[in-house]
């Protein structure tokens, strides 16, 4: 199984995963064969990346921290409360508390070293699926950095609240898909202090996720908002939050015109840690990002075409991959040509390749 753009799509693959919509329909099963009509319905959708089965991919399973089910779940559930707040000027604390156990229960219940960093996301399901996806990355880092349940629970709360300020902001800003005004991202600040006003004097709410609400776009050269706050004056959850929240808009928001790979992503944040964000929570952070996903196609410094199969949780830029192609002398590979690449240290990936595989192999 692998991911890829829906523009690479062929028309004879078959779907890896189901497809859920946001209101937690499936749209397809898993095993159904890519068609063109059902690609162009997938496409406006919203839909801009599938997981595939493939010969090339035979045997490599794409692990996640969430079930599909779940993660649907989570998504209709964030959607429901953000519009009841926006509506209504309430949200269901208990509702999200009991999603909030049941991330958690998953995610702790797995023995999964890395994350999936890559989502399949709908267009109009941006915001919903964020807050997702920084619950889970913050529940696993708070794991990572052994906090205890309690607090890890806390700081998912946070996590899954974070953005709840924007359900007071102008529906037009958050759907917006060029870049905002300078007047429009003075308005788009003050998501923080709105979302801490709101909950502030809720007994249901844990004051570490109210902490992290507020402080989860400050800096720790003050550089951030809403307050200018500098290193430990930042609550540690906000810290841990913070993290989380650049790297997942870094990666799948692709409305943000910035939109960067896995590696330039982690390269950012190890060249703001120290003086944007805590330094020691982004040593822990990217060690659970696979510098190149299972499933990934790579260019090795020897000219031929593999596919990761295994990454090294100690060493994340030499997984284990499997050769398929050759393109200077059209050499095809069969299944067993496996080189693990903490030992063959002669070979390096140069690069990802994000490209139709047919056009290439012929």
């Amino acid at each position: 199984m692998r991911l890829v753009s829906i523009d690479q799509i062929s028309g004879d693959e078959t779907l890896g995963k189901a497809i859920f919509d946001i209101d937690g329909r499936k749209l397809l099963n898993a095993g159904v064969s890519l068609r063109p009509a059902i690609v162009q319905k997938l496409y406006e959708k919203g839909v801009s990346s599938v997981y595939i089965n493939d010969d090339i991919s035979e045997g490599i399973e794409a692990d996640s921290l969430l079930c599909e089910e779940t993660k649907t779940h989570a998504k209709m559930i964030v959607r429901e409360e953000m519009n009841r707040l926006a509506r209504k000027k309430a949200l269901d604390y208990s509702r999200l508390s009991s999603l909030v156990n049941k991330i958690l229960d998953e995610i702790l219940s797995k023995k999964i070293d890395m994350l999936n960093v890559k989502d399949i996301r709908m267009q109009d399901e941006r915001t919903f699926a964020h807050c997702v996806n920084v619950c889970v990355m913050s529940i696993a880092l708070a794991n990572r950095m052994s906090l205890p349940v309690s607090k890890v629970k806390n700081i998912a709360i946070g996590a899954i609240l974070h953005d709840i300020g924007k359900a007071f902001l102008p529906p037009e800003f958050i759907n917006k898909t060029e870049p905002l005004t300078e007047s429009e991202m003075l308005e788009m600040r003050k998501h923080p202090v709105l979302g801490y006003n709101f909950i502030k004097d809720n007994d249901d709410t844990p004051a570490t996720a109210k902490v992290a609400v507020l402080m989860h776009h400050e800096h720790i050269n003050g550089g951030g908002y809403p307050m200018n706050l500098t290193g430990d004056k930042i609550h540690y959850s906000a810290r841990i939050l913070t993290v989380c929240d650049e790297f997942d808009t870094a990666v799948n928001d692709t409305h943000n015109n910035k939109l960067l790979r896995t590696t330039d992503a982690v390269e950012y944040l190890i060249g703001a840690s120290g003086h944007v964000f805590d330094k020691a929570i982004v040593d822990e952070f990217i060690k659970m990002i696979p510098v190149y996903n299972e499933g990934s196609i790579v260019l090795l410094s020897n000219g031929t075409l593999a596919i990761v199969v295994k990454n090294n949780p100690v060493n994340l830029t030499r997984p284990v991959v499997r050769l398929f192609y050759n393109p200077k002398t059209r050499t095809k590979y069969n299944k067993v040509n496996l080189i693990d690449l903490r030992t063959e240290l002669s070979i390096k990936i140069i690069r990802e390749i994000n490209a139709n595989i047919r056009d290439i192999v012929k």
